[in-house]
């Protein structure tokens, strides 16, 4: 049965800017707000917000990114755990050459967290992103390029073998379909982009977080994304859809 979804959770942030070879890591592109119903259809479910209401705002220092403001913070209830976006949850941001440290942090003193970010990039391009959150295992995502295209996405968390993600990209380098590969299953999942406008993606090359991806991948704005679900017999199946109005990306 074919079912309409909004925003599944997914991860936290780190950021990545695509730059010529004369500018800094992290350059000031003169973006200061991400709205957050840009971020990825896998990264919001259950979350207590209006898609219009909320951004995420940056802040530079000496032209590179030094501080993101805006989060979302889980909230214990009589119902079980709701999360709302705030704007007391920030990111320190350090960078040194081809690393670069995110650190989260609460401009409240009731509020703390223990979670921090490391980031290797080459070439300007994020090969590896370690998340390290206390004494739990911790979470490493590994790139791979293909022409400057990311091609390939690995997910480790502890000893696990890694979820795969492999992108594919049409001759205008919009970004046509993600295919998702789990451990110990010959089952997939794809998603498809279609319905692209004609505008400059004002995201492209913004690999804030894993919850940027995709919609920083393409040159224009996807406007529908449509997930199926193949079975190990190779049975295919709608598993959810995702639409967004194009007057969201005046």
């Amino acid at each position: 049965m074919k079912k309409i979804w909004l925003f599944f959770f997914s991860g936290i942030l780190f950021l990545s800017f695509s730059c010529s070879k004369d500018e800094k890591l992290l350059s000031d592109q003169g973006l200061k707000e991400i709205p957050v119903f840009l971020l990825s259809p896998d990264f919001l479910s259950n979350y207590n917000f209006y898609p219009l209401d909320h951004t995420l705002k940056l802040a530079y220092k000496d032209h590179q990114l030094s501080r993101i403001t805006g989060g979302f913070l889980p909230i214990p209830g009589a119902n079980g755990t709701r999360n709302d976006f705030t704007d007391i949850i920030y990111w320190i941001i350090s960078i040194s050459g081809d690393r670069v440290k995110l650190e989260k942090k609460s401009s409240d003193k009731g509020v703390s967290f223990d979670e921090r970010h490391e980031l290797r990039y080459q070439n300007k391009l994020i090969t590896e992103r370690r998340i390290i959150r206390g004494d739990q295992p911790i979470s490493i995502y590994k790139y791979e390029y293909e022409n400057n295209l990311l091609k390939k996405e690995y997910y480790y968390l502890g000893d696990q073998l890694p979820l795969e993600k492999t992108f594919y990209f049409n001759a205008s380098k919009n970004l046509d379909s993600i295919v998702y590969k789990y451990p110990y299953s010959a089952s997939k999942i794809i998603d498809i982009f279609t319905n692209y406008d004609r505008k400059p993606n004002k995201l492209m090359g913004l690999l804030v977080l894993e919850e940027f991806l995709p919609r920083a991948l393409s040159v224009n704005n996807y406007l529908e994304m449509n997930r199926v679900y193949v079975d190990e017999e190779g049975v295919r199946s709608p598993s959810g859809d995702r639409r967004w109005d194009a007057k969201l990306f005046n």
